[in-house]
């Protein structure tokens, strides 16, 4: 897989962890993955991303964002404080550090967000990102209406167990991702057409407000075709 570092890295005063693989190749293109809203970057698909990514000759950067993850690379922070904006944050860091590794090309990046990493992909919208790539993006969590509180301090259970406080969902409403989307770098959409959580419907929409020249694959209606 070529060589792997741990890469610490301070946010708002709180330290977090990243993972960097790095291929044989000199300064190659990096790709940053974004976890879902309970995820870990050691866990599940990242670190297989990371060696797909690295055997085609890209680097790629995992991170736990504030927070979240276990043991000794446990981003620091509490995962109930959690907000869209606060993991843009640790994004835009994220892609700072990158920029400052002589070893990888800062002028070449790409994000895979998955879940609720895509969402920040989408809100951040960060100029030094050249293509973007999301995995099951939600547009919102307000399925239904606006969540009611499930807990005294206002906050909202997940069906996880954890929770969230009631700041998560008042950030949620400063953020619109279809018109972020609208000025998107180069974007592939996937998304699994049965998915129970989040619905496909997310990421039709998601591909009617993103800008021409676009194309649909799989079920449902085609755009224009990229030249």
């Amino acid at each position: 897989m070529g060589l792997i570092e741990s890469i610490p890295f301070y946010v708002e005063g709180r330290l977090l962890w990243g993972t960097l693989h790095l291929p044989a190749n000199a300064r190659p293109p990096c790709i940053i993955g974004l976890h879902g809203l309970e995820g870990e970057k050691d866990r599940g698909k990242w670190p297989v991303f990371a060696g797909r990514f690295c055997e085609a000759g890209y680097a790629f950067f995992r991170f736990n964002f504030r927070g979240c993850g276990t043991g000794r690379e446990k981003s620091e922070g509490q995962f109930e404080d959690t907000s869209l904006t606060g993991r843009i944050r640790d994004y835009e860091a994220a892609l700072r550090v990158l920029g400052e590794q002589r070893a990888v090309n800062g002028q070449r990046m790409g994000v895979v967000g998955s879940s609720f990493g895509g969402m920040v992909a989408v809100a951040a919208q960060n100029s030094k990102v050249r293509v973007m790539v999301t995995l099951a993006a939600p547009l919102t969590f307000f399925r239904g209406g606006e969540p009611s509180p499930s807990r005294e301090d206002g906050g909202i259970t997940l069906p996880s167990g954890r929770w969230l406080k009631e700041g998560f969902v008042n950030d949620l409403r400063r953020h619109d991702l279809l018109n972020a989307v609208t000025t998107a770098p180069p974007l592939l959409i996937l998304h699994g057409s049965n998915d129970a959580v989040v619905p496909v419907a997310d990421a039709y929409a998601l591909y009617d407000a993103a800008a021409d020249p676009k194309h649909r694959d799989g079920h449902g209606r085609r755009g224009p075709r990229c030249g």
